[in-house]
């Protein structure tokens, strides 16, 4: 049975807990074979089993607490959809922003009001009877405790209490229901001593302490918390957000010979799109009229505008600087680059790495194993019959012990990194190729259009019997206007660019796989291989270039006129600008360099030689470049592949990482896990530092959320008690609990500047 798709919309989430919350009733439905839920981008992606109604996933999530319905799949978030959750987000702003000022007003003399009384509570004072004085002091005090507490966690307090009493009907327990229990065993253990205060009963001689301001500071720092989270969440969605910017809302379309301005979704394959200048291309396509300069910079990270010419492709997104143009579309919506490279994101971002897998899966017991521990904690100190320390030590271990950092350790890094790649031009495909870029200690590059240009050029001209460079460029690019062949259109080009007049030719003639011929200036001009163009036999000093040449790997093209010889060119694919440094970028990393190039010996060794690669591969078919990695992997190497082509794809599905170079075959970028936008070897060090960048940030997370509970549960345990008698107490578990997942989304939120992130080792 095939799988099917679907996507749903969820809202009501708040963080990574809520998350995986969703996750669990997603994967418990049946006919579900996978789950993964974006809290951030409020969405869910189901594989299941052909026949299960979204509908019925969507009824499940709703149950759970959290508002769900069917979206449409296959394509990018919209931007309306965005647009909802900022709305949402800026709501919830709002009334976090009203229950966290309630909190604040309230709990600052709560806790001033709990230290000006802690006398009444110490054991000197409990060891008498007290005096109607004491004891009207004493109820006074902790009424007053309990008129500010009371607002902080029925308002305040009021989503976690809500939450922890919906997962616990769904038979779930998460960070909300650690809290939860925190909060309602210090408020309900105080109001039952403020009632024994209350209560006329003679000869009571010892009162527990109370701990309203417990309650109330673990509230106020839950809600700034997640007041801190709600406006990180917001900046995280900045990337997927910006790329839907990009998309105008309105195109301008020539119909029946008029400009009428129609909505985006109205744009239809084969329409006319009129871009002025400084507006954004609305579709992909082919410039069919005009001439303008556009930015693309936001595709492909170029800094200089590229010139449009009819005929030539222009992308959704990028913005015409200078004339009017008129674009034929060929692709719209979602199925336009940026379309698809919004996609791209959005998929990355919701895909999880590895590690963030093993996260999950430790959050899912985590809240389990703490409850485990609230227990034993509070059983331990009661049996050593101290009831109030039983009861402080637990709620100190159900406040310390919130899994949100650990939840956040991962996911949140990645969504930043991906995003902030996405701007730079690097499409990262999931967590899981970020986390594979930082392993990757040796790379294989293809040599066509990935360190060289993919197409000739003239290299080297050498005049001979008396011609001069100029008289021998002219006359070739003259015989060559006509001709179809690569190495003739680098012949022309090179004469265009030197600035020399290529002149009409007469009666032109092609002999495949020889040259060409035509008049030129009244001569027989012959342009091509030795034997072709010098019939009559090839000179010793012909000859000796022709050698010279070809022993350096370049493709010697030689012209004569009227049979006399003119010279030699040289043509070559050139290397691109930035390969060489990219080489040496690369191996200051660590990182083993190879080529693996299907061109002949001499050609790829010239080449690799040029960029300083030593271990060459040449002359291999696609299978045999797969067969190049897989034996790097046998020996215990992390692959990345580099390519363009089709005949790169296995190699790029081979390796442990695929980095597709932009401008390259479709099927290349389908099978890589990283989508370069740009040509050159240049991001494929950049994608390899945002890899390194990000696992670094992620360890750190997770070394922090790890590291903070591995010392804080023991000590709000009272492990210290018997030693030291210092405890943390709840305040301090709260403070530590806040700190620590601010300090996670704070320290992912660096990877916004990622070209500012060091890109050491991993």
């Amino acid at each position: 049975m095939t799988d099917t798709r679907c996507e749903l919309t969820v809202d009501g989430m708040t963080c990574a807990s809520c998350a995986a919350s969703v996750t669990r009733v997603l994967r418990a439905q049946p006919g579900v074979r996978e789950a993964q839920v974006d809290f951030m981008l409020g969405r869910a992606v189901v594989q299941a089993e052909e026949g299960v109604s979204p509908a019925a996933l969507a009824h499940a999530v709703s149950e759970a607490g959290y508002p769900s319905a069917p979206a449409a799949a296959g394509g990018a978030v919209p931007a309306s959809r965005l647009e909802e959750l900022d709305i949402a987000a800026r709501s919830d702003l709002r009334v976090l922003r009203a229950r966290l000022l309630l909190a604040i007003v309230c709990c600052v003399p709560l806790v001033w009001e709990a230290m000006s009384s802690h006398h009444l509570w110490m054991p000197g004072a409990q060891e008498h009877a007290r005096s109607h004085a004491q004891a009207s002091e004493q109820a006074k005090s902790v009424l007053v405790q309990f008129l500010l507490c009371a607002p902080i966690v029925l308002y305040s307090g009021w989503p976690i209490l809500r939450a922890a009493v919906l997962g616990a009907r769904k038979r779930t327990a998460n960070m909300d229901s650690l809290l939860a229990l925190g909060i309602t065993s210090a408020f309900g253990w105080s109001s039952l001593v403020l009632v024994k205060i209350m209560l006329p009963v003679a000869g009571a001689s010892i009162v527990p302490a109370v701990h309203f301001e417990a309650a109330g500071v673990i509230v106020t720092l839950a809600v700034l918390g997640r007041w801190m989270e709600t406006r990180a969440t917001m900046r995280t969605r900045d990337a997927v957000r910006g790329l839907a910017a990009l998309q105008p809302a309105v195109a301008r379309v020539r119909r029946d010979g008029v400009d009428v301005d129609v909505p985006i979704a109205e744009v239809r394959r084969g329409d006319l799109v009129v871009v002025r200048p400084g507006e954004r291309l609305p579709v992909d396509g082919r410039v069919a009229e005009g001439a303008s300069d556009v930015d693309q910079s936001t595709l492909t990270g170029e800094s200089v505008p590229v010139a449009k010419r009819p005929g030539d492709e222009a992308f959704a997104g990028t913005m015409n600087a200078s004339g009017s143009i008129v674009v034929r579309a060929a692709q719209v919506g979602a199925s336009t680059l940026l379309g698809r490279i919004a996609r791209m994101v959005e998929d990355a971002q919701s895909n999880r790495a590895p590690i963030a897998r093993m996260a999950d899966r430790v959050s899912a017991w985590f809240t389990v194993a703490m409850l485990a521990v609230a227990v034993v904690t509070f059983g331990a100190w009661a049996l050593a019959g101290n009831l109030e320390l039983a009861l402080t030590c637990t709620v100190a271990v159900l406040v310390i012990a919130c899994p949100c950092a650990l939840g956040l350790a991962t996911p949140t890094a990645i969504m930043v990194a991906t995003g902030s790649a996405a701007r730079r031009g690097i499409l990262v495909k999931g967590g899981a190729a970020i986390e594979a870029l930082a392993r990757v200690d040796a790379a294989v590059l293809d040599k066509t259009g990935t360190v060289t240009a993919g197409h000739p050029e003239v290299m080297g001209i050498h005049p001979c019997d008396g011609a001069d460079d100029r008289s021998l460029l002219s006359a070739a690019a003259g015989a060559e206007r006509a001709s179809e062949h690569p190495l003739g259109e680098a012949v022309v080009r090179a004469a265009a660019a030197s600035g020399v007049p290529a002149p009409m030719a007469l009666n032109f003639q092609s002999t495949p796989g020889s040259g060409v011929s035509a008049i030129v200036d009244r001569r027989r001009v012959r342009v091509g291989t030795p034997e072709f163009a010098l019939p009559d036999g090839v000179p010793a000093e012909v000859a000796s270039i022709v050698a010279r040449e070809r022993a350096a790997g370049r493709t010697a093209v030689v012209a004569s006129a009227d049979g006399a010889a003119l010279g030699v060119l040289a043509v070559a694919d050139a290397v691109l600008p930035d390969a060489r440094d990219a080489v040496g970028q690369l191996r200051g990393r660590g990182i083993a360099v190879s080529m693996a190039s299907g061109d002949d010996v001499a050609v790829a060794r010239r080449i690799a030689s040029e960029v300083g690669i030593d271990d060459v591969h040449a002359g291999v078919l696609p299978d045999a470049k797969a067969r190049v990695v897989e034996g790097l992997r046998s020996a215990g190497r992390s692959v990345a592949m580099v390519g363009d082509g089709v005949n790169d794809a296995p190699a790029l599905a081979t390796a442990d990482v695929g980095i597709a170079v932009g401008g390259g075959a479709d099927i290349a970028a389908d099978a890589a896990d990283v989508v370069l936008m740009r040509p050159g070897v240049g991001g494929v060090v950049e994608a390899i530092d945002v890899g390194r960048a990000t696992m670094r940030v992620v360890r750190q997370n997770l070394w922090w959320a790890f590291g903070y509970n591995f010392v804080g549960i023991p000590l709000a345990a009272g492990v210290l008690v018997p030693f030291t008698g210092w405890m943390p107490g709840p305040m301090v578990a709260a403070v530590a609990m806040s700190v620590s997942s601010v300090a996670v989304v704070g320290n992912s939120l660096r990877l916004r500047a990622l070209g500012r992130v060091p890109a050491a080792g991993a």
